[in-house]
């Protein structure tokens, strides 16, 4: 039969008041407990006398002692002493005395006669008497009026000439070098003079005038000839390549003004003809 609705379920209140029998109740489990508890602290106390009694001989269940891991190696070095030094204390040293300084009065030191030679400068010398000095007048005195007096166009005048007078002389210095370089004479014990200089050919008491000309050896004279002739036809041969190219250069430049003029010049829109 089906149960009516809002009805109460009688199952619900089923075993209610009911207590469990067998393994499952509420005294066994609590009696297993005591039991597991009494055992499990038995077991604890009687630990130690056990485990002494039933050991084997020399068997210890001790925990090893592991050491911490090092850090580092300490070398000590010995070394051997052939004389061992005494531990006994040695013999305290004795007293020194202060020792008291006297006083010392110095004397005063006296010098017989002159004490020494005069500290005086040495005298001037001939270059040192003739070289002007700080103490000379004349290089403290004024100008004088006909050179503070000068115009510009003169003061430049005064140093194109100091200027053309240095370069004068440098010249002349450089020729007299060269020309002493060529002279290669030598004057023998009678006052003769012997062998060549610039321009001259000196043989003893007579001198040559340079330069002269001597005439072409025997059987060179084709030869001569023709080494002229090659060098005439060079020569003129590049006389007129010169005189081309000028010519080349001018109707260039002819051409270009024309074009530029060309260039610049306005067109004829009038359409007339001219």
């Amino acid at each position: 039969m089906h149960q009516e609705a809002g009805g109460a379920n009688p199952n619900t209140d089923r075993g209610a008041g009911r207590e469990r029998l067998g393994l499952g109740s509420r005294r066994v489990i609590w009696v297993a407990f005591a039991v597991s508890a009494a055992l499990h602290l038995g077991a604890i106390v009687l630990y130690p006398a056990l485990s002494r009694a039933f050991a084997p001989e020399g068997a210890s269940f001790r925990l090893p002692e592991f050491a911490g891991r090092p850090q580092g190696i300490e070398v000590i070095r010995l070394v051997e002493v052939a004389d061992p030094i005494d531990p006994e204390r040695p013999e305290d040293p004795d007293e020194i005395e202060e020792v008291e300084q006297p006083e010392v009065t110095p004397a005063p030191i006296t010098f017989e006669g002159r004490p020494g030679p005069d500290l005086t400068p040495p005298p001037l010398s001939g270059a040192e008497r003739l070289r002007p000095r700080l103490n000379n007048p004349d290089l403290w005195a004024p100008l004088a009026a006909r050179i503070t007096d000068l115009s510009l166009e003169q003061r430049e005048r005064i140093l194109i000439a100091n200027v053309l007078e240095t370069w004068n002389d440098s010249v002349a210095q450089a020729l007299s070098a060269e020309a002493a370089a060529m002279d290669w004479t030598f004057t023998d014990k009678d006052g003769k003079k012997w062998g060549i200089s610039p321009g001259q050919i000196h043989l003893g008491d007579v001198t040559l005038p340079m330069p002269f000309e001597f005439g072409t050896a025997i059987g060179k004279r084709d030869e001569v000839n023709d080494r002229l002739r090659v060098f005439d036809e060079i020569m003129r041969q590049g006389a007129r390549l010169e005189v081309n190219e000028s010519w080349r250069d001018r109707a260039e430049a002819i051409r270009r003004r024309r074009d530029r003029e060309r260039a610049e010049a306005k067109p004829d829109t009038s359409r007339i003809r001219r």
